[in-house]
């Protein structure tokens, strides 16, 4: 049996602290990761981050160790704006507002379950 995979979009921000505010913006889309093994996350999070709008507000959820420091550096490495992060239960949420697409002069690797980069 094939697990689906949804992207949530506006009212889905329920899960969202009640501390993000206006300036930061609200969230409009909920990217679900969880129980993804990489590079499923990163490829999820490179769509969402592809059909969202410059200043759009996407909230990551991961719960894998991995799948979170690989979803970090992978925004880190874009020049994405990674507004908060928190921890809820097992989940672990990334705040993330689109910029522009940059590439910053020292990347750090996103590096695979078996040791293999993906950079």
């Amino acid at each position: 049996m094939e697990k689906t995979v949804s992207v949530q979009y506006e009212g889905a921000a329920a899960s969202t602290p009640t501390d993000v505010n206006d300036s930061q913006g609200a969230v409009a889309r909920v990217v679900d990761c969880r129980d993804e093994l990489c590079p499923k996350p990163i490829l999820m999070v490179k769509k969402a981050l592809s059909e969202a709008a410059l200043g759009e507000v996407l909230e990551i959820v991961v719960n894998e160790h991995v799948s979170k420091e690989n979803v970090l550096k992978y925004c880190w490495n874009r020049g994405q704006q990674v507004v908060k992060s928190y921890e809820s239960g097992p989940d672990f949420h990334i705040l993330l507002k689109k910029s522009p697409e940059v590439r910053v002069e020292k990347p750090m690797p996103v590096v695979g379950p078996c040791g293999a980069r993906w950079d």
